[in-house]
């Protein structure tokens, strides 16, 4: 188990962007990934720092309890005045329990519940993933740790395989071309990707790139490999269901992980104790063998912005409530710089024109109401 145990600042890394996403979902309190990537064991966590309210605490100190599995939230002493208080109590307590961990859709909604996955369960998931990085002599990460994902690949995978863990969430695409290396991995979602990609950033000889969380395309991942990131690695899972299979190109089958097998009902799991537990996917699968298969969309009409899943319909729902909109429907426009966006069609009530004054409302509405991910970048007034 020493294998897992999980280096402080990386625990403290966690902890920032635990607290960072609590804020931004229940507080709409939003940070830019710069701020969030800035975020450290000296932050402080009251006045001077991140001044968080009396139920923000209380919040993210649940979050952060729930997260690690700690059956005591009490035990992160109310004291604590920076996020590396938090952080050592953590580590004292997950060497006392570590029974498993709680992970939250960064997709959410209120009526969305949070996810407990057996650390016996989590770390096999870690040693698969670590073979998959096996030789590489260092990992840079883009994305937040919190994730299920995440916390997999860019927190428990290279402890397991003893490399260096760089949090590169604050670094410009100069910045990561100036520091990467031979054999050096990089973590990011397709979206982070492609802009990488349109900066200009380039890589040495053997530097591996890593996606998940979007459908990653094969013109994406070409130019990748012409940018120097040969080697690839796609991961498929989700919250949900943990992770689930691989590939090495968005050309290829995806391949199920060994703890991973087709079943007549679906697709199962096999736990620690030997028992199989059914999984519920929310896509369809095509299946190309029992060990390989490729995705056929999803069951439950979300669609991914920036590795985000958001849901249209809710969306639409919500913007209908608003005091001169009648009717909305949401879709989703690909920006010229290939990054998709949420586009809204929106049906104003009988006699009332389109003006800047309308916008701005519905813009202000959206930021009271929706979560970044869910917000339109584009209003469209159609006629009745």
């Amino acid at each position: 188990m020493k294998a897992f145990e999980i280096a402080p600042k990386d625990t403290a890394a966690i902890v920032g962007a635990l607290v960072a996403d609590e804020l931004s979902w229940r507080f709409r309190q939003h940070m830019d990934s710069l701020t969030v990537a800035s975020l450290s064991p000296e932050t402080v966590i009251g006045d001077g720092g991140l001044a968080l309210s009396g139920p923000q605490r209380t919040a993210c100190v649940a979050r952060i309890a729930g997260f690690f599995g700690l059956t005591d939230a009490t035990c992160l002493n109310p004291g604590a005045d920076k996020i590396g208080d938090w952080a050592q109590i953590i580590a004292i307590r997950m060497r006392e329990e570590s029974r498993g961990f709680r992970f939250t859709a960064a997709g959410r909604d209120s009526a969305t519940q949070s996810n407990r996955h057996g650390a016996d369960e989590i770390f096999a998931e870690a040693a698969a993933v670590s073979n998959l990085i096996y030789g590489r002599r260092r990992l840079i990460s883009l994305v937040g740790p919190h994730s299920l994902l995440g916390f997999v690949l860019t927190v428990l995978a290279p402890t397991l395989q003893q490399i260096e863990r760089i949090d590169g969430r604050g670094t410009t695409p100069e910045q990561l071309a100036d520091m990467l290396s031979f054999g050096d991995v990089v973590v990011a979602t397709p979206s982070l990707w492609r802009y990488l990609m349109q900066e200009g950033a380039r890589a040495p000889d053997n530097v591996m790139g890593i996606y998940f969380g979007e459908p990653m395309d094969v013109d994406l991942s070409v130019q990748m490999r012409q940018s120097g990131f040969g080697a690839q690695r796609e991961i498929y899972g989700s919250t949900e269901t943990g992770i689930i299979g691989w590939r090495d190109s968005p050309s290829e089958s995806f391949r199920l992980f060994e703890f991973i097998q087709k079943t007549t009902e679906g697709i199962s799991r096999k736990m620690p104790t030997g028992d199989l537990r059914e999984l519920e996917l929310i896509d369809r699968i095509n299946w190309r063998n029992d060990r390989s298969f490729l995705l056929a969309g999803r069951t439950d009409g979300a669609v991914q912005i920036g590795a985000v899943n958001v849901f249209p319909e809710k969306i639409a729902a919500t913007m209908t409530e608003h005091q001169h909109v009648e009717s909305c429907e949401i879709s989703v426009g690909r920006h010229e710089g290939g990054f998709d966006r949420l586009i809204a069609y929106i049906h104003l009530p009988h006699g009332i024109e389109p003006s800047h004054k309308i916008a701005r409302s519905l813009d202000r509405y959206c930021r009271e109401r929706l979560n970044p991910h869910e917000r339109p970048r584009i209003y469209k007034f159609e006629g009745k």
